[in-house]
């Protein structure tokens, strides 16, 4: 798989960033429909336009949570539990094109920098790692939703893990992109 990555990062082209970043755009729109009536649950009193923006669901916070906080949001969503999970399956797509994004990004911010290939590795390891954290966090989540195991406990250390893994990758892209930048 990680060679498939590779051949992916090493085949960008900006229109294919562009189009990527648009599919991003494109499934967090579709992601956050399907979680609008969890997210209305949730607020406590109407929001204005940007307040309304910002995820209250635990697991879509970048600032992360604690097991307690989740058990929290279980009690407070209650009979929504069955939409939550049925929410779940947009997250499949956000995945897919921040994965092709993050490659993308890589690919075209190392290309022509004398990279060695473990870092080079690491590099195109990275969206692949934040995708398999997000996986295991849908999974975990699909399971407290269905009732079928409590996960609380864990579940903060995997979004935490995601989060992170997603931040390395595209910061070390910007990085990189800038000492391109410069060395041109």
């Amino acid at each position: 798989m990680l060679g498939r990555a590779e051949r992916f990062a090493a085949a960008a082209t900006p229109a294919r960033l562009a189009a990527a970043l648009a599919a991003v755009v494109a499934a967090l729109f579709v992601n956050a429909m399907a979680n609008a009536p969890v997210e209305q649950a949730l607020r406590a009193m109407e929001c204005g336009l940007f307040d309304c923006l910002r995820p209250m669901r635990p697991e879509a916070r970048h600032g992360g949570y604690s097991s307690a906080e989740f058990r929290e949001f279980l009690l407070a969503i209650g009979a929504l539990r069955g939409r939550a999970l049925a929410a779940l399956l947009t997250d499949l797509p956000v995945i897919a094109a921040l994965v092709a994004a993050l490659l993308t990004a890589v690919g075209l911010a190392a290309r022509g920098l004398p990279i060695s290939e473990r870092p080079r590795r690491i590099l195109v390891a990275l969206p692949i790692g934040f995708a398999v954290a997000d996986l295991a966090e849908d999974a975990l989540l699909a399971l407290v939703y269905s009732g079928l195991a409590d996960t609380a406990a864990v579940l903060p250390w995997v979004s935490a893990l995601k989060f992170g893994l997603l931040v390395a990758s595209a910061l070390l892209s910007l990085l990189l992109g800038l000492m391109r930048f410069a060395l041109n």
